[in-house]
């Protein structure tokens, strides 16, 4: 059977790297170079029992080399380090891609080898010995951690459409709350162990740390939009196959948010603000 590259190979290799280190250049990269390799190694195509899980391999291999040469400048990050997000209008996929922002959030937590686990096992179903030839690991580990992690991290709801008008009118009532100074609005919306992270690369200001519980989070909210003197203007739009807003003064772009919901309330709020993560929309 001859084996196609075509753009759907090439937007789930993208995917996986993406997964993988949360950069979107990069993964695209990666997802090019795992196909170069994949055309130029020195045994032929038709050696090969699994073409696609192959090439698959590869864009593990290299994101997980990427992560090891970054690790020093990952740990000297300032302040909170989230993944770039994909807005949709500037990025267009012709096929529905598994991106959801929170998992990757939580996979940038975890080490490679720890993230190529529950990537490969959850997005490629590897067996148990496919994850400890791919990777290197015992088969006992490997299982040990995957079910360990999949205990920690919450995959995203199959019911994306409605998970969406469930954003939608929370976003309208957060931006609401938000604009108006509507302090008992904004905690209406929160829930009382609400996170909220905040990404500004220590080039523009943004909380330094993880801010947790609903009174710090909303007065720290309130405090965003009365700090200007012109109104912020917010804008929802699809970020990573989810609902999410982007926010404006004037027509300057100073932030991309995504929220997580849990019980009908906010959770989860991610500010990315790092300059380099949203200069492309």
């Amino acid at each position: 059977m001859t084996f196609k590259i075509n753009q759907q190979l090439q937007e789930l290799l993208f995917a996986t790297a993406y997964k993988m280190i949360g950069e979107i250049s990069i993964s695209q990269d990666i997802s090019q170079e795992a196909i170069r390799k994949y055309l130029s190694m020195s045994k032929p195509a038709s050696s090969i029992h699994n073409p696609r899980s192959y090439v698959i391999k590869i864009a593990i291999h290299l994101s997980i080399d990427y992560l090891n040469k970054k690790k020093k400048e990952r740990e000297n990050y300032i302040g909170t380090w989230l993944p770039e997000p994909i807005v949709h209008q500037e990025k267009a996929f012709h096929h529905k891609l598994d991106l959801d922002y929170g998992i990757t959030v939580m996979l940038s937590r975890l080490s490679p080898k720890e993230r190529a686990v529950f990537i490969l096992k959850e997005s490629f179903d590897y067996s148990y010995q496919e994850l400890s030839e791919t990777l290197d690991l015992r088969m006992d580990n490997c299982r040990k951690l995957y079910q360990r992690l999949k205990q920690k991290i919450k995959t995203p709801s199959n019911n994306q459409t409605a998970e969406n008008e469930a954003k939608k009118q929370l976003i309208q009532a957060f931006i609401k709350a938000s604009q108006t100074g509507q302090l008992d609005g904004l905690i209406n919306v929160l829930k009382e162990d609400i996170a909220l992270y905040s990404d500004g690369g220590g080039k523009i200001s943004a909380a330094k740390n993880v801010l947790h519980g609903i009174d710090i989070c909303s007065k720290f909210l309130l405090g965003i939009y009365n700090k200007f003197t012109e109104r912020p203007r917010i804008v929802m739009t699809e970020i990573n196959n989810e609902l999410g807003f982007l926010t404006y003064v004037g027509e300057h772009l100073i932030s991309i948010g995504l929220l997580e919901l849990d019980a009908h309330k906010i959770s989860k709020i991610y500010f990315i603000r790092n300059p380099d993560k949203i200069h492309f929309v």
